[in-house]
């Protein structure tokens, strides 16, 4: 191709006068080079970068599994320790048995068995009542069985001059039937009163109305009947009352508890003796702060 008396190199298209191009410095009359053709692509270059990360993904999953798998299935045991468990105890108990031909002690000073008895040689039943027949005496304040050899002979006698000294409104007859009911089971009244300083009687007011169940602890100012109303006191003691009577100074009643039909009553008669008085809940406190008032001037 010419332009004006110019020609075109055929290899970069410049315009050159002569026959050898001034720009790439090849001749005109070199051949020219065809360019060969590229195949075109199928699909952008994101979609193959989409497809190559998935390939390389998962690749490495299956490298990494792989690897785990492989630790787990050729790692070493644990060497087993020789201290994981105690070692074994005998737990088999063996009771040494008695060497001594005596009979065992007695529990609450009951007959002992006669020494020399020999197993097989007959012998006479008597008809008199086994010992084990009469249930041995109770301490009514703990429940617990009580000390025989304690002497409450002048405490007793203290309960008997306060029984006697009770105000002439007020009567005080036995309980029928002759029995209490505590937290040490069902007791009989008559072997209490015989065994410690406390005396149960059935309260009668003005008019003979029925007060109640009235317990009277005494103590004589012996030392064990001293212990015997301080523990009392404090079994049913005006610190866990839940509520009071005073009608005036100096004068009151303390209700240690109630239920639906019952109120428990108590107050000091005198600095060594305690009433207790369980009433029915229609009865009016000012009775047994009558009774203690009364009570306290014709025993004093």
């Amino acid at each position: 191709m010419s332009v004006d008396g110019l020609q075109t190199c055929p290899h970069c298209r410049a315009l050159v006068q002569s026959h050898r191009c001034s720009i790439c410095g090849r001749s005109t009359t070199d051949p020219v080079d065809v360019p060969t053709a590229t195949p075109a692509v199928h699909g952008s270059d994101g979609a193959l970068r989409r497809e190559l990360r998935k390939v390389g993904v998962g690749l490495l999953v299956i490298v990494g599994v792989s690897a785990a798998a492989a630790f787990v299935l050729t790692r070493p045991n644990a060497a087993p320790s020789a201290t994981a468990l105690p070692p074994p105890v005998s737990t088999t108990t063996v009771e040494p048995r008695p060497t001594t031909s005596e009979p065992p002690p007695s529990l609450v000073g009951g007959a002992r068995p006669t020494t020399g008895f020999v197993p097989g040689v007959p012998r006479e039943v008597p008809a008199e009542l086994s010992p084990w027949d009469s249930a041995p005496p109770v301490d009514l304040v703990t429940g617990r069985l009580l000390d025989e050899t304690i002497d409450y002979g002048v405490d007793i006698a203290r309960v008997a001059d306060l029984l006697a000294a009770v105000p002439a409104a007020y009567s005080l007859a036995p309980l029928d039937p002759p029995e209490l009911t505590t937290f040490g089971g069902r007791l009989d009244a008559d072997r209490l009163e015989a065994t410690q300083p406390f005396a149960a009687r059935t309260l009668r007011g003005p008019d003979d109305a029925a007060l109640g169940s009235l317990w009277l602890i005494a103590s004589g100012g012996s030392a064990t009947g001293d212990a015997y109303l301080a523990a009392a006191r404090a079994r049913w003691g005006v610190d866990a009352a839940v509520d009071r009577f005073a009608p005036e100074v100096g004068l009151r009643v303390w209700l240690l508890g109630s239920d639906a039909a019952d109120n428990l009553w108590g107050g000091d008669l005198f600095e060594d003796s305690m009433v207790l008085v369980r009433a029915p809940v229609a009865v009016d406190p000012v009775l047994l702060t009558d009774l203690l008032d009364a009570w306290r001037r014709d025993g004093a």
